[in-house]
């Protein structure tokens, strides 16, 4: 046992393969925090569309209650948000 002797060309294979692992492990990273950056940008994009479609979507709902009577007369729209059903004057 004492005179086990290890290959250059083991050791040397065996530290090609940790250096590429280390490579390939931190370009890993690199590509996750790359990610982790464009989910946060799109994280806000995204907050800012659901305020806009809320906005709009009340919008919708107030208009349509308003005119109502306008938009039941009215043969090709239907409505899609307003609840309120129309005032006869």
């Amino acid at each position: 046992m004492g005179d086990a002797k290890i290959p250059i060309a083991l050791v040397f294979a065996m530290a090609v393969q940790l250096v590429a692992l280390v490579w390939y492990i931190s370009g890993m990273v690199h590509k996750i925090e790359h990610l982790e950056t464009t989910l946060v940008s799109q994280q806000k994009l995204v907050e800012n569309l659901s305020y806009d479609v809320g906005d709009l979507w009340q919008f919708c709902t107030f208009t349509e209650n308003k005119w109502a009577k306008d938009y039941t007369n009215d043969m090709v729209y239907q409505r899609l948000c307003g609840n309120k059903e129309p005032v006869e004057e």
